[in-house]
């Protein structure tokens, strides 16, 4: 018992520690990015994506732009998940099902392009789930019928998806991430050293030319 006890107070601990907090710098949501091509920022943009465990829709609809299909956001003890940014999505994602899906358009802009990140948030709602009067409660979990009837009255419910507007938080963070991406992939390398003759200590100047 006390194992378990254990487990479960780690996987809490874990989880509040994992729950990724959002980022206090803001960035303008479409950005200029002016050090890299829209090549470069859709292959970034796809490779975050994966990472995030979002499926990228192929072929995509429109040249320069990606969509995913709705993923499914991580409840409290996912705390390895990057999709569902702060504690109190993450509860909320614990407490409903909720869904999100990515839309990330790269156009060009002047010398670099300009990425517009759309991420849309959606919660599953079931209204006919629940009785509506005494009698079909007692129907529906009467002691005689087996758990297998009780789960096919249930399996008729019709869920629905409710717009819950757009994820800024989530937005805001795969930005960051493709800025980050193209920055390390648009730096110029580093100048080597001047390479110095065997035979002559590093800097010595070396030996003037003799005059004729």
């Amino acid at each position: 018992m006390r194992c378990v006890f254990g487990m479960l107070v780690l996987l809490m601990a874990a989880a509040l520690v994992g729950c990724s907090t959002p980022s206090s710098v803001r960035f303008a949501n479409p950005m200029i990015l002016t050090s890299a091509s829209p090549g470069q920022v859709e292959v970034a943009a796809r490779r975050t994506l994966t990472e995030l465990r979002f499926e990228v829709e192929y072929p995509p609809a429109a040249e320069g732009r990606l969509t995913t299909l709705p993923l499914t956001g991580a409840s409290w003890f996912e705390f390895w998940r990057q999709d569902t940014l702060g504690r109190s999505q993450s509860l909320e994602a614990s407490a409903h099902t909720m869904r999100r899906k990515v839309t990330v358009a790269v156009t060009p802009k002047d010398q670099g392009c300009q990425v517009l990140v759309k991420v849309d948030k959606q919660r599953a709602s079931a209204p006919n789930l629940g009785p509506d009067n005494i009698a079909e409660a007692f129907s529906r979990y009467h002691p005689e019928e087996s758990e297998l009837v009780r789960q096919n009255e249930l399996a008729k419910t019709k869920y629905k998806w409710i717009d819950m507007g757009r994820d800024d938080v989530l937005e805001q963070y795969i930005l960051e991430r493709l800025q980050l991406a193209v920055g390390r992939a648009g730096q110029a390398p580093r100048p080597a050293p001047p390479t110095v003759p065997a035979g002559r200590p590093a800097g010595e100047a070396p030996a003037a030319a003799p005059s004729s």
